[in-house]
């Protein structure tokens, strides 16, 4: 059965049955009004049923107009993202270039922030001549001279003795 349908999309949004009719509820009573033009309200249970039936059998095949009706809460977050101005990727995950492009745009728009450090300049001359030392203290030892106990190491502090 799933051959018969048309470019085999088959389940592309799950697979969905008569049993699902309240987990799929909003989805479904928003295609009721905006497809069908019914009014859920005033629908018989059998009317009720035979329409979930349809709606059933659209969804499992991916033939539903709209991305909405497949799942509301996730539309409903791709809107809210929208109308706040972020970037939302196309919901059926191709790659689009272009919006890559433009997303990369809008980050190099961005001011760029700070990172924080917690030392403050002299810490950090002393930690590169800490590194330097270190540095210069293994090339002695490969070359065999002998080095001072306390080269390439940071004092924080004065130890009494």
């Amino acid at each position: 059965m799933a051959s018969a349908v048309v470019g085999g999309q088959w389940g592309k949004y799950g697979i969905i049955s008569e049993s699902d009719i309240f987990s799929k509820g909003p989805e479904f009573r928003t295609w009721l009004v905006e497809e069908r033009k019914m009014n859920p309200e005033k629908m018989s249970k059998d009317q009720n049923k035979k329409e979930f039936a349809r709606f059933v059998e659209d969804y499992n095949t991916a033939t539903l107009p709209h991305e909405k009706f497949y799942n509301m809460e996730t539309y409903e977050r791709r809107m809210n993202a929208m109308r706040a101005g972020e970037f939302v990727p196309p919901p059926d995950d191709a790659y689009d270039a272009a919006a890559d492009m433009r997303a990369h745009q809008n980050n190099l728009k961005r001011p760029i922030v700070e990172s924080e450090s917690y030392l403050d300049k002299e810490q950090l001359q002393e930690l590169r001549r800490v590194q330097r030392e270190r540095v210069e203290a293994g090339k002695m030892k490969l070359l065999g001279m002998d080095v001072k106990a306390n080269m390439g190491v940071r004092m924080d502090g004065v130890l009494d003795g």
